[in-house]
C-alpha cells in the first residue's frame, strides 16, 4: 500500500488541533488461527522496521466488543487495554494517547493511535475529530486497498496468463513448476518458495521445485510430512497462514530455523479432490502474508495441480507410445522367427518323412517283393514278414511323434494333466533332468486355447532349461482357485539376467517372448524371475470366469 499520502493526511494543519506529538496506523491482522497482530504500516515519526504486535486474549475479546475509541494513559493504564500496544507506545516516549478503530465497510481493517508525550485530558470535541479521523483513514486505505488490489489482479491475471502459456509450451513437469514458484514468489514479493509431492507412502514429501536462498540446499530432497505446517495443509486440504513459523506450535520449528523461515502462506495441489502436496512460500518482504496473498497463491496452486496431471498425463503417454513401439518390434521379430521356425519345422518335417519314414517304406516293399519271390519258391516267410513288422511300425512311431510335435492329439483325448504328465516323462526321458508335477485345487475344465496355451507355454519352458539351463531338476505346479489357474515351472539351473535376455535377439528371449504373447492371447499374464546362480522361475497366470469343476474320478 502507498503509505505517503497517509502520512501527508496525518501531517495536515486540522489534524494540528488534536495536538498529538505522533501518529500511528496498525493494520489488524487476524488470518493466523494461533494468534492475531497488529503490523505498524505508517507513522509520523521514524517507522521502526518490520513492528509486529502480537495481541492476547483479552485484547481481542476487548476488540470484538466494537468499541469506537480507547483513551490511553501509559503510566495508569488500570484497564489492561491493549498491553503490548500501550508498552510500545510508551517505548516511543507516549504518556496520553487515543486509540481509534478503523473499519473497512464494516469490517475491522485496524487501529489509528495518536500519542502525546505528557499526560492530557482529552475533550469530547477531540474525541469526536479524532474519530472522524479514523473514518478519513478508512475511506483513504480502501481507495489504496482498491488501487492495490486492482494492481495485483492485473498482475496476477498477467502471471497466470503466463503460466498457462508454459503449461502448453513446456513438457517437463520441474520445467513447468519452476515458472509457477518464480512467479509465485514475485506477485507475493516473498523470498523463497517450495513445491512439495507426496510420497507413495504419503509419509514424505519431495522436493520437486524451489526458489530462494534459504532453501536451496533442499534440490530433490525430502521432507517429513509430520507435525509441519505443509502435513497439516495435506491433511485438512485447506489453506493457511503463519505469521512465524519458528514459533508457531503447528510447524516444524527446528526446520523453520534452519531454513530461515518466518511468514508462511501454503495452498494445497489438489488433483481429483485427492491433496497430492503443497505450495509453499516463505518470508515476504513487505510485512506478512494476508488473505489476498493467499487467494493469489491458491490460484497458483490450482495452475500447479493441472500442470501436474497433464505433465503425468504426458509422461505416460510417452511410456505408452514406447511401450507400443518396444512391443510393436518385438512382434514383428517374433513373427519373423516364428516364420523362420515353420520354415524349419517344414524342413525337419520333411527330413524325417524322407530319410526314415519313405525309405523304412521302400525298405518293406523290397521285402514285400522278396517274400512274393520266395512264396513262389515255397520258402519259409515268417523272418521275412517279421522284419516289415518292425519297419512298419517304426515309420507309424516316427509318423505319430512328427504329428503329436504339430499338434499334441493327447489334450483331446486324456485331457492336459495326463498329456502334461506324458510330455514330462517325454522330456526326462529324452534329457535325463528329473522332475516333479504337482496338482493342487480342485481342478475344472480348460477351453481348447487355454489348453493349448498351457501346454506349450510348458513345452517351451522345459525347452529353455533343455537347452540353456544346466538343470538337474524342474518342478512344475499346476494351482487351481476360484477364479484363475497359476502354473508354476522352476527349475535349479545356472539362471540368467532377464532384461537382457528379454532384449537379446538370441533364440532364449524370442522363447520368452512367445511365451509372453501366448499368455496374453488367453488373456493371462506371464512372470519370469532369475538370477545368476539361482535357478529360473516361470509363473503363468489365467483367469477363468464361470469355472465348472471337473467329476472326481
Amino acid at each position: 500500500m502507498e503509505w505517503q499520502q497517509l502520512r501527508e493526511l496525518l501531517k495536515t494543519p486540522v489534524l494540528k488541533t488534536l495536538d498529538f506529538d505522533n501518529f500511528l496506523l496498525f493494520e489488524y491482522d487476524d488470518e493466523c488461527e494461533t494468534s492475531s497482530i497488529l503490523v505498524l504500516r505508517c507513522s509520523t515519526c521514524e517507522k521502526p522496521v518490520e513492528t509486529n504486535i502480537i495481541l492476547d486474549n483479552i485484547s481481542r475479546q476487548i476488540i470484538a466488543e466494537d468499541q469506537s475509541v480507547y483513551l490511553i494513559h501509559c503510566k495508569s493504564n488500570n484497564s489492561k487495554e491493549f498491553p503490548k500496544l500501550v508498552d510500545y507506545i510508551k517505548e516511543l516516549g507516549g504518556e496520553s494517547a487515543l486509540i481509534g478503530r478503523v473499519d473497512n465497510q464494516g469490517i475491522l481493517w485496524g487501529f489509528l493511535v495518536g500519542y502525546s508525550f505528557n499526560h492530557r485530558v482529552f475533550s469530547e470535541q477531540e474525541i469526536k475529530i479524532f474519530t472522524f479521523l479514523a473514518s478519513c483513514i478508512a475511506m483513504c486505505v480502501e481507495t489504496t486497498r482498491l488501487k492495490k488490489e486492482t494492481t495485483l489482479r492485473f498482475s496476477e491475471a498477467t502471471s497466470l496468463e503466463m503460466v498457462s502459456s508454459a503449461l502448453v509450451e513446456k513438457r517437463s513437469l520441474d520445467a513447468i513448476l519452476e515458472v509457477i514458484i518464480d512467479k509465485a514468489v514475485q506477485l507475493l514479493n516473498a523470498e523463497d518458495a517450495l513445491v512439495l509431492l507426496l510420497e507413495s507412502g504419503k509419509e514424505m514429501f519431495q522436493v520437486r521445485a524451489r526458489i530462494g536462498d534459504n532453501v536451496a540446499g533442499l534440490t530433490r530432497g525430502r521432507m517429513s510430512v509430520e507435525n509441519s505446517l505443509n502435513g497439516l495443509v495435506v491433511k485438512t486440504g485447506n489453506p493457511l497462514v503463519s505469521h512465524d513459523a519458528q514459533t508457531d506450535d503447528r510447524a516444524d520449528q527446528e526446520r523453520a530455523i534452519r531454513l530461515n523461515v518466518r511468514t508462511v502462506v501454503i495452498a494445497p495441489l489438489t488433483i481429483r479432490n485427492r491433496t497430492i502436496g503443497t505450495i509453499a512460500v516463505h518470508n515476504k518482504r513487505t510485512g506478512i502474508f494476508n488473505k489476498t496473498d493467499l487467494e493469489v497463491l491458491c490460484s497458483f496452486a490450482n495452475q500447479a495441480a493441472v500442470a501436474i496431471e497433464n505433465a503425468q498425463l504426458y509422461s505416460d503417454l510417452l511410456n505408452a507410445r514406447d511401450e507400443v513401439s518396444k512391443k510393436a518390434l518385438e512382434l514383428q521379430e517374433l513373427l519373423i522367427r516364428t516364420l523362420h521356425i515353420q520354415e524349419d519345422e517344414r524342413k525337419r518335417i520333411a527330413s524325417d518323412i524322407h530319410d526314415s519314414v519313405i525309405s523304412q517304406i521302400v525298405g518293406a516293399l523290397y521285402e514285400v517283393e522278396s517274400c512274393i519271390s520266395q512264396n513262389h519258391r515255397k520258402q519259409n516267410l515268417e523272418p521275412k514278414l517279421q522284419l516289415i513288422k518292425q519297419i512298419l511300425n517304426e515309420s507309424v512311431e516316427i509318423t505319430r511323434s512328427s504329428i503329436y510335435n504339430l499338434w499334441p492329439s493327447t489334450l483331446e483325448h486324456i485331457g492336459l494333466d495326463s498329456a502334461l504328465r506324458e510330455l514330462l516323462m517325454q522330456f526326462s526321458e529324452r534329457s535325463g533332468i528329473r522332475h516333479s508335477f504337482e496338482i493342487n485345487g480342485r481342478r475344472f475344465k480348460l477351453n481348447s486355447e487355454v489348453q493349448i496355451a498351457i501346454y506349450r507355454i510348458i513345452q517351451e519352458a522345459l525347452n529353455n532349461v533343455l537347452h540353456h539351463s544346466s538343470a538337474s531338476y524342474v518342478d512344475i505346479t499346476i494351482r487351481y482357485s476360484t477364479k484363475q489357474v497359476s502354473i508354476e515351472v522352476r527349475d535349479n539351473g545356472i539362471g540368467f539376467n532377464t532384461h537382457q535376455v528379454m532384449q537379446s535377439n538370441s533364440t532364449h528371449g524370442f522363447g520368452l517372448i512367445s511365451m509372453r504373447e501366448r499368455a496374453l492371447s488367453v488373456g493371462g499374464t506371464l512372470l519370469v524371475k532369475s538370477e545368476l546362480d539361482n535357478g529360473c522361475q516361470i509363473i503363468l497366470k489365467i483367469p477363468i470366469e464361470n469355472n465348472i469343476p471337473m467329476k472326481e474320478k
